[in-house]
């Protein structure tokens, strides 16, 4: 017997049933893209609220923890400075100038991915005036004033959203202030000593030594300190020993930063029971917008000493390129170098003080342009010079020049060769004999030996072979000996070497 077959007819879905199942699925598509689009909204809804309600507020957060960074850099461009300043006052100090180099970091409060832009800052060196004007008064003479251009450091903030501040090192003094007041953080050197009824008073004052120059970064800059030496400015016991008492005086301080200076001046004196307007005071002067401090006469207090020492400090802005360089210590192939240490021996004996170094480094090449290559002797016309050094010399004597490097302390690459330039003049005194002759030494060995033109500044050029294994031995020699009636006076301009 067959099987029975049963065979069903398969039924097929309607035009209508088809349309709802496409309405069905775009409906679902529809539905996840405007999610997307609400989702995406509700993003851009919460940055922007975050932007515009948040940002600005961390950004403030991040400006003012950059300003405090900024004011541990400046604290640390006048602890060296102190720091060098008494390291001058020992005996042998001259001999062995040293140089530190305090990075300030200009750029900061960026806030990653939401707001990574910095802020940025312009530091300058004596581009503001400082000077201090002393007048001792005596009851017999009148007494010459004594006037100190001291310079300064400044330090200014280009801030987005945080209040703009002002970081300001002068006469050992570090400041802040922003453009209607200021506060003196760090004071000076002005020291008051004494008992009830006399008293010393003692200004450490420091004078920058530098060119103007101002750079704005948003980056670090490299600040270059170096120390030349102490000397003294007055001291009223050399009155005393003449028969001249100094009985009080006048401080005036031409500064832009007044209030500071006011309030640290009447701290200082009446924490040493200075009564105000008998013993001192302190004046704003209007007229100039000087602070005068006067040390007055028949006081509570009688002036015992006054005292005045100065440091001379000299201060170089760098760049962010040679940065690695000067924080590194280390010397680098094809770079001119300056010499960082400068002392002459006058017929054998040590010159003190020792001539500043950055008096040879101070040559315009856009008005005399140098000669490419090898050049023994190439006359510079015209030529003025800038801040050259100058010997005079008599019959049979002579002059020695000794350059070092001190401020490094390594090489990237060792130097296979090294390119001196100098410009030089030697004036004779009389026109019947020849100039002498100028021997060179490097490495302490003997490089050349050139005769000394008269009356035209003259450019040297050469390339040695060396082999130094510190930049401490490319010390450089130069000695003039007018041994043959050949007296005259030896100038200097510029001096540098190139390394390759």
């Amino acid at each position: 017997m067959l099987p029975k077959i049963i065979i069903t007819r398969r039924k097929t879905k309607s035009r209508k049933e088809v349309g709802l199942s496409c309405f069905s699925k775009s409906e679902s598509a529809a539905a996840t893209a405007i999610m997307a689009i609400l989702l995406l909204g509700l993003v851009f809804t919460i940055v922007s609220v975050v932007k515009l309600e948040y940002v600005p507020e961390w950004k403030n957060d991040a400006e003012r923890d950059h300003m405090h960074g900024t004011l541990d850099d400046m604290v640390g461009v006048k602890t060296r400075i102190d720091i060098l300043s008494r390291l001058m006052e020992f005996n042998n100090y001259s001999n062995y100038n040293i140089s530190s180099t305090v990075p300030v970091d200009m750029g900061g409060g960026e806030i990653p991915f939401l707001e990574p832009s910095k802020s940025s800052g312009k530091l300058s060196v004596n581009t503001e005036r400082y000077a201090m004007t002393i007048i001792p008064r005596s009851s017999s003479q009148a007494i010459v004033p004594y006037t100190l251009e001291c310079g300064g450091i400044t330090c200014y903030s280009e801030n987005r959203q945080y209040p703009n501040q002002i970081f300001r090192y002068e006469n050992g003094a570090l400041i802040l202030a922003n453009e209607k007041s200021s506060v003196m953080r760090q004071p000076p050197a002005f020291i008051i000593e004494g008992n009830e009824s006399s008293c010393t008073v003692i200004i450490q004052a420091v004078q920058l030594s530098g060119k103007h120059n101002s750079i704005s970064s948003s980056t670090i800059i490299p600040l270059q300190l170096t120390g030349y030496r102490t000397e003294p400015v007055y001291d009223s016991d050399d009155y005393k020993n003449a028969g001249t008492n100094i009985n009080a005086f006048n401080l005036t301080i031409a500064t832009r930063y007044p209030d500071a200076w006011i309030s640290h001046l009447n701290k200082i004196a009446q924490d040493k029971g200075l009564e105000y307007g008998k013993d001192y005071t302190v004046q704003y002067l209007r007229g100039s917008g000087h602070v005068r401090f006067s040390f007055l006469p028949n006081g509570n207090k009688a002036l015992e000493r006054l005292y005045v020492n100065k440091a001379i400090v000299g201060a170089e802005l760098g760049t962010r390129n040679n940065l690695d360089n000067w924080i590194g210590n280390k010397m680098k192939l094809n770079q001119w170098y300056y010499f960082d240490t400068f002392t002459v021996e006058y017929n054998g004996m040590a010159l003190s003080p020792s001539p500043d170094p950055s008096i040879l480094k101070d040559y315009d090449p856009s008005k005399s342009p140098l000669p490419s290559g090898n050049s023994p002797g190439v006359v510079l016309t015209p030529y003025s010079p800038q801040n050259e050094f100058s010997k005079h010399l008599n019959k049979n004597e002579n002059v020695k020049l000794t350059f070092k490097y001190d401020s490094y302390n390594d090489f990237d690459f060792s130097p296979t060769q090294a390119t001196v330039l100098i410009i030089y003049k030697y004036d004779k005194d009389e026109t019947n004999y020849k100039g002498p002759n100028m021997e060179m030494s490097l490495e302490g060995k003997k490089i050349s030996s050139i005769q000394l033109p008269t009356d035209s500044w003259m450019l040297y050029s050469h390339t040695f072979s060396v082999s130094p294994t510190s930049p401490s031995d490319l010390s450089f020699n130069l000695e003039i000996d007018a041994k043959n009636n050949e007296q005259g006076t030896f100038h200097i301009d510029y001096l540098a070497v190139y390394l390759s």
